[in-house]
């Protein structure tokens, strides 16, 4: 308890301090007079603001002395010290030429770009210092960032350098800075606010004189708490080792970076499930198993200027990754896991063009290939007992994956005193060649019966056919045959254009259009307009209001397409027995065939979001926002038996195909609800920094994705829920304190609401071959099961008990960083030491991942995963 009273003192100490301040506002551009638009400007040490798509910038109220570093890709970065109350006319020359600067007096508040989006951030480099430094642990920071426009928690976009297509995390090192949600509503982004939001990276370039560093993190066993459902403390260790290194190349006109990086984790996931002994009396399995993983990461980028007005970027990234025990942990047993290879390479081209002084040209290319390869520790059939273990060899079989994409975008900037135009094309090729022999070694699974007018669990009915007893058959024994292989192309190709246009000093108007089209499957209408205002009704522009609305298409994936190539009973056909014998399922039964397709013509999905916001800046630097988004989806993907047997019974009468499932994915989904988002943060303060935000998400709908089904053909009751990807509640915080003798305290909490659970029955009383029945409310207590829902039962039972009704426990993350730089060198600045202490899951909270959903089963509503406890690691960086 001290422990956590101590750290949320420390997450939310600050002293406040009214300030005499005066508005610095400012224009960025480069020698010929283009402005630079996505510029970071960072005053001192605090987070940065990036200029909008006209160059300007407000850094808001500021008093006393400050400086201001502005760097942008592809110019030379700048430190500057800042006036007082001034409009900066800033003028940044390519790479690594000094600047000018020239200030005029002038004055106003917050920024009234139509395109500045609420809940958006821009980390820099003295951000990012503070931040996780395993790529793990700052993605999943940043996506809790990305979080607050109301999105799906961790699925926001990563990209690099401006390209389109996501990738995984660079090195830390070689980050400039980080965009966290920029306008999602512009018409140059594909995907809708509630998808998940965007994450933009951008690499550093090189320097004028050769800089560097060394580190190296490392955690052990001693400083690391036990996982929440382990009986032991394992041997959990984590070391972080690596260089980068800067600087020209051959001559000025040429730079460099380097980074390089090893992960060596060796880390435990915890089996935590109810299994039988060979008399067939229960037992607890639980054990440590090690999942050790070693990684490596690498960048390198080289830049050069080809002329006064042109500049050119090639860079390389590579992740290779050696990953042991995968889908082990929870109910998973250890025999029932695979290793695995994965490497992830790309090489990017990018040059930019000054045409004119109004006119500026962005070409980027980039070629990306992805391999893996999966062994499995068992090649038997799968074993899965609902609700109480998983054995057996891994289902996913010796799967291999090589993916490459080839992506092509090409901008166009055209600015003037009122307007500026954005024009693009993008282009992302996906070539998939996939070995897959999912189920080929075949999977039993006991999900419950009903046997003489009684129900019996999965775990029951294991035992029966273990001891040869009445009921003993499994629910189902499913097998894949055929071809693993299956090749596909898809292409996606992007039209837009986005103007920001300024109508008056205190009113700007953003209008955009995009259209998409895309190949397998093939669709071609999709027209998406977007449009956005914002206006300041004061002088000072302390307060901005914003609207703004836009038409999505979200691309169909590439997962979903290769599901209906692979199963389409040509490739690979499905079978599926039912009430199989175990060890001889074919014995005297009727396979049911399964196929997979499309429904005849098929759309990218549509969304229309709305945003409404409003922003204030209170005295001394406070500022405050609230934002609502509204949205509302139709034709989402989902799945439907279109074939399902007419009287329930697996091998009775059907529509079209004897004994056959043909399983459509069809466009028959809504959602709809809102979000909304309220925060405040301050930033001018010397000795405190802090950012605080609360989302609310309010969405119902009746798909969770494309593979979610109905309970039943005939009925819709039920089916409208939460989605099972959203968080009611979220409160972020990141926060930063500079103690006495130069030591810094940086947090980062992110506290969420579980995410809704599916309770279902383990039976398909329907027959239609999807297990995804839900209980019913009982009128009696046979065959019946007490539960905080009330008195539920598995058959013949009466209402239609809702779609993810239940919820999983609240998460409660705090992460923090304690650090201290030493100076080495009075002459050479560059030259320092940092060391530092940060640790994730401080407050060693028990984050459950995983709750038993099947009525009846050993864990049912029962907790059985979690993610890891407190985990401790001290590092240092030698910077020269």
């Amino acid at each position: 308890m001290p422990l956590k009273l101590s750290a949320l003192c420390l997450l939310f100490a600050g002293t406040l301090a009214a300030q005499q301040c005066s508005p610095i506002t400012g224009t960025v551009h480069d020698t010929t007079g283009a402005v630079i638009p996505d510029a970071t400007l960072t005053v001192d040490t605090n987070p940065a603001i990036v200029s909008d798509a006209q160059g300007h910038f407000s850094l808001g109220c500021i008093s006393g002395k400050h400086t201001l570093l502005i760097e942008a890709v592809s110019f030379a970065p700048q430190t500057i010290s800042l006036p007082g109350a001034a409009t900066l006319n800033i003028t940044l020359k390519p790479e690594t030429v000094t600047m000018a600067v020239d200030a005029q007096i002038d004055g106003s508040g917050l920024d009234t770009s139509a395109g500045e989006a609420a809940g958006s951030r821009t980390l820099n480099r003295q951000d990012l210092a503070q931040m996780a430094d395993d790529p793990d642990d700052l993605q999943r920071q940043l996506q809790a960032l990305a979080a607050v426009s109301g999105g799906a928690p961790g699925a926001a976009t990563i990209t690099v350098d401006g390209f389109q297509n996501g990738s995984r995390m660079p090195p830390k090192s070689s980050i400039a800075f980080v965009r966290v949600n920029p306008d999602l509503f512009s018409a140059e982004y594909e995907r809708p606010p509630y998808e998940g939001g965007r994450i933009e990276i951008v690499t550093r370039p090189g320097q004028d004189k050769y800089h560097g560093s060394l580190f190296l993190t490392d955690s052990d066993t001693l400083f690391n708490a036990r996982d929440p459902f382990a009986t032991s403390r394992a041997s959990i260790g984590k070391r972080r080792y690596g260089f980068d290194l800067s600087g020209p190349l051959l001559s000025k006109k040429r730079d460099f970076t380097l980074s390089l990086e090893k992960r060596d984790i060796d880390d435990f996931a915890v089996v935590n499930a109810v299994s039988l002994d060979a008399t067939g009396n229960q037992q607890i399995v639980n054990q440590n198993v090690p999942t050790p993983q070693r990684l490596w990461i690498a960048n390198a980028r080289v830049g050069m200027m080809l002329s006064p007005k042109n500049n050119f970027t090639l860079s390389y990234t590579a992740n290779v990754n050696s990953l042991q025990n995968l889908a082990v942990g929870g109910t998973v047993l250890p025999e029932a896991g695979y290793d695995s290879q994965q490497a992830e390479h790309i090489i990017r081209v990018t040059n930019v063009s000054i045409i004119s002084p109004r006119i500026v040209h962005e070409a980027r290319a980039s070629f990306m290939w992805r391999n893996r390869d999966d062994t499995p520790h068992s090649t038997a059939a799968a074993l899965q007992v609902s609700g109480a273990f998983t054995a057996g060899g891994y289902t996913g079989g010796y799967f291999a994956s090589h993916e490459k994409v080839t992506e092509v975008d090409d901008d166009v900037l055209l600015s003037s005193k009122k307007h500026a135009l954005k024009l693009g094309l993008q282009m992302i090729d996906n070539l998939e060649h996939l070995n897959q022999p999912d189920t080929f070694n075949g999977s039993y699974t006991f999900s419950g019966a009903t046997v003489a007018g009684t129900t019996i669990g999965g775990l029951e009915q294991y035992r029966r056919a273990m001891l040869g007893l009445t009921g003993g058959t499994a629910t189902t024994y499913t097998v894949n045959q055929g071809s693993p292989t299956v090749d596909f192309n898809q292409l996606r190709l992007v039209l837009f254009a986005q103007d920001q246009w300024k109508l008056t000093p205190h009113v700007q108007i953003a209008l955009g259009m995009r259209y998409a089209l895309q190949t397998s499957p093939s669709t071609f209408s999709n027209l998406g307009p977007r449009a956005g205002i914002s206006w300041s009704p004061d002088k000072k522009q302390r307060l901005i209001l914003r609207a703004r609305a836009g038409l999505f298409f979200s691309p169909i994936d590439t997962n979903t397409a290769g599901v209906t190539l692979r199963l389409n009973g040509v490739t690979q056909q499905q079978s599926i027995i039912y009430s199989a014998n175990y060890g001889t399922p074919f014995t005297g039964v009727t396979p049911i065939h399964t196929l997979r397709n499309f429904a005849g013509s098929v759309m990218q999905t549509p969304s229309l979001q709305t945003h409404l916001g409003a922003e204030y800046e209170l005295p001394a630097h406070w500022h405050i926002q609230s934002n609502l988004y509204i949205v509302r989806a139709w034709d989402t993907m989902r799945s439907r038996n279109v074939n399902a047997p007419l009287n329930n019974q697996p091998t009775g009468p059907r529509p079209t195909l004897a004994n056959t499932n043909v399983l459509e994915y069809q466009q028959t989904g809504h959602l709809h609800g809102n979000v909304m988002f309220v925060g405040v943060d301050q930033h001018s303060l010397r000795r405190f920094q802090i950012f605080l935000g609360y989302v609310r998400m309010d969405l119902r709908g009746d798909a969770d994705g494309p593979n979610t089904f109905q309970q039943s053909n005939l009925s819709k009751a039920g089916e409208l829920a939460r989605p099972i990807w959203t968080n009611t509640h979220r409160i972020i915080s990141i926060s930063q304190v500079n103690l006495p003798k130069k030591f810094t305290v940086s947090n980062v909490f992110n506290a969420t609401s579980g995410t809704p659970l599916n309770l279902t029955t383990g039976l398909d009383n329907n027959g239609d071959g999807v297990f995804n029945e839900r209980p019913q409310y009982a009128a009696s207590t046979a065959n019946a099961y007490q539960t905080p829902f009330g008195l539920l039962t598995a058959v013949n039972g009466t209402g239609a008990f809702p779609r993810n009704a239940a919820t999983l426990p609240w998460t409660v993350q705090l992460d923090s960083n304690l650090s201290r730089s030493f100076a080495l060198s009075k002459k050479d600045s560059a030259r320092t030491i940092t060391f530092n202490a940060r640790a994730a899951n401080l407050l060693n909270h028990t984050n459950v991942t995983a709750v038993g959903s099947v009525l009846g089963s050993p864990l049912f509503l029962k907790p059985y995963a979690s993610d890891a406890g407190r985990r401790i690691e001290l590092g240092f960086r030698y910077n020269f």
